[in-house]
């Protein structure tokens, strides 16, 4: 058992320095610290892909609505209707992708911030 702990030591000294995960004093401290991101970062990504779910299903409902309005579109009796027909169909087009890419900065500004929190818990234990 000391024969692994003494290569684990050796090993991990020469891994380079990741901020947030201090490695330069393995022992159990720091496989704790890296557990708490591990599951942090885990949390994290769960929670993205169920948002990112609910995102698919919005638009996939989005879209289902477009194709309707689409064949709707076919079935105008005059010109001014189609033009109308279309207008909104091209209104609500613009709007669910407006609404998707809202939401996509809004994920990725998210995760940034929870990615940043994990780092900079990790940096403030090694201060103390």
């Amino acid at each position: 058992m000391q024969f692994q702990q003494i290569m684990m030591r050796n090993l991990t000294a020469q891994w380079p320095q990741i901020p947030g995960l201090g490695f330069p004093n393995p022992g159990a401290a720091w496989m704790e610290q890296v557990n708490a991101a591990q599951k942090k970062w885990g949390e994290t990504v769960v929670g993205m892909l169920d948002k990112h779910r609910e995102s698919l299903d919005a638009q996939y409902r989005a879209g289902i609505r477009i194709i309707d309005d689409t064949f709707r579109t076919g079935e105008a009796k005059d010109p001014e209707q189609f033009r109308r027909l279309t207008e909104e169909l091209w209104r609500h087009s613009f709007e669910a992708l407006k609404s998707v890419t809202e939401d996509q900065i809004r994920e990725c500004q998210s995760a940034m911030k929870k990615w940043f929190d994990v780092v900079s818990q990790g940096q403030s234990a090694l201060k103390t």
